[in-house]
């Protein structure tokens, strides 16, 4: 089946959520029904939906993060930035002693 990907995150989770749902889902199918699986596969199904939903979450939030972070650091921080400073001179020893050997 062809899927559409609406980007790193989407497609990252959704496979999560496929590993969740053979991992935890799968299982309960394996065998006949009992009222005992009954309630586990509603057990099961809670801790998938659980999981999958933190997991968007977690990368949602870490997206939103990223994005404010990097628009504070590129945005926000050039707004101070004047640059009337002076030309950086790099160290280098050999310039340090030929400036010393010209002093005296």
């Amino acid at each position: 089946s062809a899927r559409v990907s609406s980007g790193p995150w989407l497609s990252l989770t959704s496979q999560l959520s496929e590993v969740f749902w053979e991992q935890l889902m799968m299982r309960a199918f394996e065998e006949e029904p009992s009222p005992t699986q009954v309630i586990m596969l509603f057990c099961f199904f809670a801790a998938w939906l659980g999981a999958t939903i933190g997991v968007l979450l977690l990368m949602e939030s870490l997206s939103a993060f990223l994005h404010a972070l990097r628009l504070h650091w590129v945005e926000f921080q050039n707004k101070f930035y004047k640059g009337d400073g002076y030309k950086f001179m790099p160290f280098a020893f050999a310039k340090l002693l030929t400036d010393e050997g010209s002093d005296e």
